[in-house]
């Protein structure tokens, strides 16, 4: 690999162990991949350190108090807990415990606490084609496909980009691995695909086809940004999508004929509403009429403006006895509602906002929930609006599903049951 003079001075230990450890990483990642040289990032989105995970907590506790710093800005994805409110989600207090030990960690490396996977919202939005270091598929693919940010799924080598700054020049970095593999063509009416779930189920579809490419969907369009979330979110987890071309939407395909950098395939998939109906019945095994005792909205976490719609929604209502009623949302923008009186109007209901994790990151997994001497399935029956939480939610929470817009969602934890 070639490196600058720079990067060898750092490499040789010039501007100390922790950073010199941190590119030594950093440059074999890119010579596993056939890299050929390195290039400065702007931005990084941090590893997830959880309690739920055996012994991650107190390894980053142990990397930070070796004195490392990140050298660009950087922010933190999901926990296990609400740090804030722990009691408000049931978790046991031991492990509440275990997880905010996090925060004195990232504090001294210089991380952000945001505790979210869309930063995004909090205004970390780099300049189009600039390199990045992202962990969480939902962020990744976000700022990938909606903003033109160029960045791979870093996973936990990302933490040593973050402190020397570097990554390497390959995958979705480059301009070749950045062109459209498969054509998708929607023909499905406008009506149906003006509500997050829908789009939820689009992703859900095509993900499961495309596998690891790159899709380019035409016959759709969205100017909302939930719309555009729901997609990424479930074809980075249906599939492992990393980016997505939807011209003249998409910053980098105008056209099919650009996203596909100027060779169209002859062949392509059509997608129709009956397509769209199969996903619904893959992700929902709850009756009509049925009991239910989770409801979540918030996956991807939601927007300020979102958590507004629900406490609209939720106004001079309460929800049903034996149903807990999620709204997962980063801390910054529970903030925002919390002096707007949003979170006062959605928690009179016996909603709760939530902020810093979701159900599928939480000790509700089946594995944490025996580990804690906890029920086993934690929850019997959930209620969503995202594909991308029902893909988890049966392997690592174990109850069943349903998959409805926003406003069955609600209308079920007000009932008490599945209403559609």
């Amino acid at each position: 690999m070639i490196l600058t003079q720079d990067e060898k001075d750092m490499l040789n230990g010039k501007y100390g162990n922790i950073k010199a450890e941190s590119i030594d990483y950093i440059i074999q990642l890119g010579e596993a991949f056939g890299a050929e040289r390195l290039v400065d990032i702007v931005y990084c989105h941090y590893p997830a350190e959880m309690g739920i995970y055996k012994g991650n907590v107190e390894d980053a506790v142990e990397y930070a108090s070796k004195g490392g710093k990140v050298s660009v800005p950087t922010t933190s994805s999901t926990l296990c807990c609400d740090l804030e409110k722990p009691a408000i989600t049931g978790i046991p207090l031991s492990l509440a415990k275990l997880q905010m030990k996090i925060e004195d960690a990232h504090r001294s490396m210089g991380i952000l606490e945001t505790f979210t996977c869309t930063p995004q919202h909090l205004g970390f939005i780099p300049p189009f084609g600039s390199y990045t270091a992202l962990v969480e598929s939902s962020a990744i693919i976000y700022y990938n496909s909606v903003l033109g940010v160029r960045t791979n799924r870093g996973g936990l080598l990302t933490r040593y980009s973050a402190i020397c700054g570097k990554y390497p020049l390959m995958g979705y970095l480059l301009d070749e691995n950045r062109k459209g593999t498969h054509w998708f063509k929607v023909e499905i009416p406008e009506k149906r695909m003006d509500s997050s779930d829908a789009w939820s189920a689009l992703g859900f579809y095509i993900g499961k086809i495309v596998g690891s490419e790159v899709p380019v969907i035409e016959g759709v369009t969205t100017q909302k940004q939930e719309h555009l979330l729901a997609l990424g979110a479930t074809l980075a987890t249906a599939g492992s999508v990393t980016l997505f071309h939807l011209p003249g939407v998409t910053p980098e395909a105008r056209t099919v004929n650009e996203a596909f950098h100027g060779k169209v395939p002859e062949n392509y998939y059509h997608i129709t509403e009956k397509d769209l109906d199969e996903v619904y019945s893959q992700l929902t095994n709850i009756n009509r009429g049925e009991k239910i005792d989770f409801v979540t909205l918030g996956c991807p976490h939601y927007t300020l403006t979102q958590l507004q719609n629900v406490a609209e929604k939720l106004k001079n209502r309460s929800i049903a006895d034996g149903v807990r009623f999620w709204i997962c949302t980063n801390r910054m923008t529970r903030k925002q509602a919390e002096y707007s009186g949003i979170v006062e109007r959605i928690e009179k209901s016996g909603a709760k906002v939530i902020t810093d994790t979701c159900p599928v990151e939480s000790h509700m997994r089946q594995s944490t929930c025996r580990e804690y001497g906890l029920k086993v399935p934690n929850v019997e029956a959930m209620v969503c609006n995202s594909g991308k939480m029902l893909r988890y939610v049966k392997d690592l929470i174990g109850c069943r599903t349903a998959l409805l817009n926003t406003d069955s969602c609600i209308e079920s934890a007000i009932a008490g049951k599945l209403i559609k």
